[in-house]
């Protein structure tokens, strides 16, 4: 992940080590030697994310400074969009993840389930979201389960219990669904993480916010939120909300914005982004070959 750009970028290094001596760890070690089960475990694996994204949109800016109009991020990448929007400084912002991973984490262990067969989400492919809807309420019974991640128009995550996943994705698989374990050890973006909330707003309290640089999608709402205090309340409530990637791009895509560019270590927007509104230019850049392409593009815009 990232080892080309980081091998042959200053900024990148600078950036991963800043990183390490806020985190007392080795990041980038953790990154490319792991243990893969220690870099899974959700307050690790945020710093990752966020730290990779950052770092590669700083590169993007140092090479070509063509700014973005506009900004989203999927779950844990609206903090990353809040962080190269100077909503949050590069200090609260790891801080930040690092205790939201935490908090998550505490919810797994408090459940339970670690030792259970089975996963705390999965993806769910080629249902109607409203069928899928329908089949966790039924199947909930005494636990829980609900739609996470609204992906596509086919493509769903559900998050709960491990008991309640497996029936609904048995369920799902009946009807003609494919479903994709996902390797994250906590329930995200599910009504299972009520019990943090109070912990995490007492947390963003000490957080300074400021007004978006860069106007970024609320991927609650769809809408460009502007209000700090507005910005921290939907942070709060995205833990136990799914997030409507759906909806976020057929925002950007109302707007008559048709090139958009994924800032991450895999290319995964890119793909489910295309699936929605398929005549959308989307470059995912995470290597050196990627960037290349997409600068090469942007600087001939700048011509036109």
């Amino acid at each position: 992940m990232l080892s080309d750009l980081f091998n042959n970028n200053l900024i990148i290094k600078k950036i991963f080590q800043e990183a390490s001596n806020i985190l007392k760890y080795d990041l980038w070690n953790l990154i490319q030697k792991g243990p893969l089960k220690t870099l899974n475990i959700t307050y690790y694996t945020q710093p990752a994310i966020l730290i990779s994204s950052f770092a590669i949109y700083k590169l993007w800016l140092q090479k070509n400074n063509i700014i973005p109009n506009i900004m989203a991020g999927h779950s844990l990448g609206e903090y990353t969009a809040m962080l190269c929007s100077n909503v949050i400084n590069f200090y609260d912002a790891i801080q930040l993840v690092n205790y939201r991973g935490k908090l998550m984490q505490e919810i797994s262990y408090s459940l339970k389930e670690n030792n259970m067969d089975g996963y705390f989400m999965q993806v769910i492919l080629g249902l109607n979201k409203n069928l899928v809807q329908k089949i966790c309420k039924q199947e909930a019974k005494n636990n829980i389960v609900n739609i996470s991640n609204y992906n596509t128009y086919n493509q769903v995550t559900i998050s709960g219990n491990k008991k309640a996943i497996l029936r609904v994705v048995k369920i799902c698989k009946l009807l003609g669904a494919h479903n994709i374990p996902l390797y994250i050890n906590t329930p995200a973006h599910c009504l299972l993480m009520k019990p943090i909330v109070n912990k995490f707003k007492k947390f963003l309290k000490n957080i300074k916010f400021n007004h978006p640089k860069i106007p970024i999608i609320n991927t609650l709402d769809i809408k460009c939120e502007t209000s700090p205090k507005k910005i921290k309340y939907n942070l709060i409530r995205q833990l136990y909300n799914p997030v409507n990637w759906v909806k976020c791009i057929e925002y950007i895509s109302n707007k008559n914005i048709n090139n958009l560019l994924e800032f991450g270590p895999k290319n995964i927007l890119a793909k489910i982004t295309k699936q929605i509104i398929n005549n959308l230019d989307v470059i995912s850049i995470n290597n050196s070959k990627t960037l290349s392409i997409a600068l090469k593009k942007y600087n001939n815009m700048r011509k036109i």
